[in-house]
């Protein structure tokens, strides 16, 4: 489902601007964000995670590289539904969530797992109470590939391990072993070249070398091709 997002003002365009569909100026609200001490590579994991998202048709938010401050920050556009507020999900919703949206919970779950991602928490929209308006979108991916752990090696080697890397997910015991296979399957098959693709920049990312970018990209590369095993290796912590 395509996902909208928040327009925070418009503006026509001069008098007699070019094109027939009546184009205005916008702006659209984001929540910018910067490498920081807890969070060093926030802005390269960014980026990453949503190419990754993107080529796995995982449903996260949108969000675009921009430069503010000393170099390159990443700005996550805010998810809005037509006259309403969407705040995040609360734990009292993940169930009727993972009910309403059972492909999406799974793929999000799958994903997560993937990337190491244990700081899901409530870094998710879903609109539950408006089914003509359909909405599910993740948001939020500092923590993960290179902030899993203190050091991006130390991540690294994380993510090279059979590890489920994840203690505890807003969809554990949430979603069934068939829609997860689905996503999983969709993971292992995800082609070699695309996954490079989103991991390596062709030159140094900030604080992130090529050879570090590489070396994610191998991990990650890995990871895909044994997610089946290392689900099927905790049914007690992942299945109802």
């Amino acid at each position: 489902m395509p996902t909208p997002y928040r327009i925070h003002s418009t503006r026509r365009l001069k008098r007699g601007s070019p094109g027939v569909t009546a184009p205005a100026s916008c702006t659209i609200h984001g929540i910018l964000k910067f490498d920081n001490a807890e969070s060093p590579h926030l802005v390269y994991n960014e980026l990453t995670a949503l190419r990754l998202a993107q080529s796995l048709k995982i449903p996260v938010a949108d969000g675009v590289l921009t430069v503010a401050g000393d170099g390159l920050a990443y700005a996550s556009l805010e998810v809005a539904l037509p006259g309403m507020a969407l705040p995040d999900a609360l734990p009292s919703q993940f169930g009727v969530i993972a009910k309403n949206y059972p492909h999406e919970a799974a793929g999000l779950l799958a994903f997560d797992i993937l990337i190491g991602n244990h700081d899901r928490g409530q870094n998710l929209k879903a609109s539950v109470v408006t089914p003509h308006l359909p909405l599910f979108c993740a948001f939020d991916h500092s923590h993960v590939l290179l902030n899993i752990r203190d050091i991006p090696h130390g991540s690294i080697k994380a993510l090279k391990s059979d590890d489920l890397l994840i203690l505890s997910h807003p969809f554990f015991k949430r979603v069934s072993k068939a829609n997860l296979d689905i996503w999983v399957k969709r993971i292992a098959r995800l082609d070699h070249d695309i996954l490079r693709d989103c991991c390596e920049y062709g030159k140094p990312f900030r604080a992130v070398s090529q050879e570090l970018q590489h070396d994610l990209f191998m991990a990650l590369s890995r990871r895909a091709r044994k997610l089946d095993q290392i689900v099927l290796a905790h049914p007690e912590v992942i299945f109802p």
